[in-house]
């Protein structure tokens, strides 16, 4: 009984969450369900447009989350990269650095910025990237502006969750116009 209320706060909660944010920002939601942990966002977005990631998923089920910018290289691909990744010289590793995580400790920055104010920086192992950590509360979000470089024309942003690094997406920025 009490589970099936928890689960029925826990949606009450995310589709606020979810309202609230999708109304105003494109929105990457972070899910659970038939098709597992999962990412599903916008394709593209203009430079300069504020972007939401909402968490849809109970942490005290599946665990927290991150949103990590990083290179495309640095996406952990093959079984092997991800069962390696919180290994050191490993990117999930080093999205834990920037967050200020010592050892098996909580993160002590949260986001972890790395360049100009917003989604900005895309990290990879020796460069810090932002990422935001989620925290063990059902239904957090963050909404910040994307502020890449498009002066050469359209741009992608790779993205990564540090703790599940089978997780991962990217979104096409355009010039803002």
């Amino acid at each position: 009984m009490a589970a099936s209320v928890l689960a029925v706060a826990l949606l009450a909660l995310a589709a606020f969450a979810s309202a609230a944010l999708a109304g105003t920002a494109p929105t990457v939601f972070i899910k659970d369900g038939k098709k597992g942990l999962r990412f599903e966002g916008p394709k593209r977005i203009a430079d300069g447009e504020e972007l939401a990631v909402v968490n849809l998923t109970n942490p005290h089920k599946v665990g927290p989350h991150t949103f990590s910018l990083v290179t495309k290289g640095s996406l952990p691909r093959t079984p092997r990269q991800r069962q390696l990744c919180f290994t050191p010289n490993h990117i999930c590793k080093a999205i834990a650095g920037w967050h200020g995580v010592k050892g098996n400790g909580p993160p002590k920055e949260n986001p972890a910025e790395a360049g100009p104010e917003g989604w900005s920086t895309m990290g990879n192992l020796t460069k810090k990237g932002d990422s935001w950590f989620t925290g063990e509360k059902p239904g957090t979000s963050i909404v910040q502006k994307v502020n890449v470089d498009t002066l050469g024309g359209p741009t992608r942003i790779y993205f990564v969750c540090a703790i599940h690094p089978w997780m991962h997406g990217t979104i096409n920025v355009l010039p803002s116009e």
